[in-house]
């Protein structure tokens, strides 16, 4: 499948949310595009030179749209499937499309009781962003594989720590990681 891409240094997964604003002719295309087509576009997380792409992304779809106070165009989007980049195409505006495959997401995994802390502090920071928590419903905050990408999203870790986690088959590193990361930082 060809997807437009929207590189960002952001990390998205599948069932994720968030808020873009868009200014470049070319992202506009992209949105006008996805809105018309109904089939979404790529968000794929640029490597910390800021320029390459990782090989994997998250399909995402528009699920609301707005024109700020600034005048820019305000998108939500959601995530809901990843994919790896075969190949990647550059038009004459510098849109990039990829030719991509989709992967499997992650297993839904119920939350195991000495797993239940990361859940809670998630829903504690969370509270913060009420605009986002809307969009999570109680019984996600239950599965320890979405738990583990929402946090994948929020920690200020580097872009390919990030990579290493979405590129495996299940959660377990980044729940790995985020205990490592929680413990480091309570010492």
């Amino acid at each position: 499948m060809k997807l437009p891409l929207f590189p960002l240094p952001i990390c998205l997964l599948p069932e994720g949310y968030t808020q873009l604003r868009v200014f470049e002719p070319r992202y506009k295309r992209l949105v006008a595009e996805s809105l018309k087509s109904g089939e979404g576009f790529g968000l794929c997380m640029l490597e910390e030179d800021g320029k390459t792409i990782q090989p994997i992304g998250t399909l995402v779809h528009i699920i609301d749209f707005e024109t700020l106070p600034d005048g820019l165009l305000g998108i939500s989007i959601q995530g809901s499937k990843r994919f790896k980049v075969n190949e990647i195409s550059i038009e004459d505006d510098g849109l990039k499309r990829g030719d991509v495959s989709f992967i499997d997401n992650w297993p839904a995994t119920r939350i195991a009781t000495d797993e239940r802390y990361l859940s809670q502090m998630l829903q504690n920071i969370l509270k913060e962003y009420p605009q986002h928590l809307k969009h999570y419903q109680a019984e996600q905050f239950e599965d320890i594989a979405w738990v583990c990408q929402r946090w994948l999203e929020i920690l200020p870790v580097q872009a390919s720590e990030k990579y290493n986690c979405i590129n495996t088959l299940d959660h377990i590193m980044t729940r790995d990681l985020l205990r490592a990361v929680i413990k480091s930082s309570c010492e």
